[in-house]
């Protein structure tokens, strides 16, 4: 289960997080108004019930900190993440000069990357000198803390937001693996100004367009012009060959599929953009795809044709 924290606001994460720290540390938890903090969003004192494990628990001062963000795709691998673990080893610090903190927990619904994630624990370990530091990411906070626990998802209504972003995605990687296999034989009709007439944009309805599907002109300028529209004629090309007939149909009912779950969880996004690396990522997790650039090239190449995303005139 995939329960949707970005949805939540900066406040609502942290009653959260705290609300979770209850059930793992004790009901001793301490919950901090906004503001200048110096670092802290909780606080406990004592021996955890249960955390990192019943068998095995911190005790001592223990500092909670939440980081939301509203990026679905986001990681703790980012740069900005980054950045703000430097801010937060600095503060860090300065509570242990304090004998304030002898146990630190970071809670973020960004994906925990394993070894971005990890490297960034044992760094905080090493610059603070405190051994019992722990991030905590979505997937543990969605399998370990959410999953199951009915009060938690009541009081938060989490239940609202959660409708997976589940698509065929071995469909997908069926037609780019064919595609780049027949790449070659394709006709290289796009490499001049005058050959890219026949797809070129009606610059009016597009624009009207990604205004409303809210696609960045600078990422449909930087990426969709520029890498990917060289490559639509041959994926028409592509679908319209005869042998092809079975992926074409297959084409046509994954962009359908999309198209519908698109709509539905729209509102998790922000720019339409951050859904096409939605999509390519949950494609590519875990598996090395020859060619996977082409993912994009495809996607975009839908929502040209207006497969997916709010539907305009007829662009050409």
């Amino acid at each position: 289960m995939d329960y949707r924290l970005e949805m939540l606001s900066e406040d609502q994460f942290e009653h959260l997080v705290n609300r979770i720290c209850q059930d793992i540390l004790g009901t001793g938890v301490i919950s901090f108004s906004k503001g200048k903090d110096g670092g802290r969003d909780g606080k406990f004192t004592g021996t955890a019930s249960n955390f990192p494990s019943a068998t095995s628990c911190w005790k001592g001062k223990f500092i909670i900190q939440a980081k939301h963000t509203d990026n679905y795709v986001a990681s703790c691998s980012d740069s900005d993440f980054t950045k703000i673990i430097n801010i937060e080893i600095e503060k860090i610090k300065k509570l242990k000069d304090a004998g304030d903190v002898d146990c630190y927990i970071l809670f973020t619904n960004r994906k925990f990357t394993g070894i971005a994630g990890e490297a960034l624990v044992k760094r905080m370990r090493k610059e603070t000198g405190i051994n019992n530091i722990e991030i905590i990411g979505k997937e543990t906070l969605n399998n370990q803390h959410i999953n199951g626990n009915r009060a938690i998802i009541r009081e938060f209504n989490l239940d609202i937001n959660h409708i997976p972003f589940d698509f065929s995605e071995e469909e997908i990687k069926n037609i780019i693996l064919e595609f780049k296999s027949q790449l070659p034989m394709l006709k290289e009709d796009m490499k001049s100004e005058v050959d890219k007439v026949k797809f070129d944009f009606d610059m009016i309805k597009i624009e009207e367009k990604n205004k409303k599907n809210n696609l960045s002109k600078e990422y449909f300028e930087n990426v969709i012009l520029d890498q990917s529209l060289q490559d639509f004629e041959k994926i028409s090309t592509f679908l319209a060959d005869p042998r092809n007939e079975d992926l074409k149909e297959q084409y046509f009912d994954i962009a359908s599929e999309l198209s519908n779950v698109i709509l539905i969880k729209r509102d998790n996004f922000a720019e339409f953009e951050q859904v096409f690396l939605f999509i390519f990522k949950k494609i590519c997790d875990g598996e090395s795809i020859r060619g996977k650039r082409h993912i994009y090239t495809l996607l975009h190449y839908m929502y040209y044709e207006c497969l997916i995303g709010i539907k305009n005139d007829k662009i050409r």
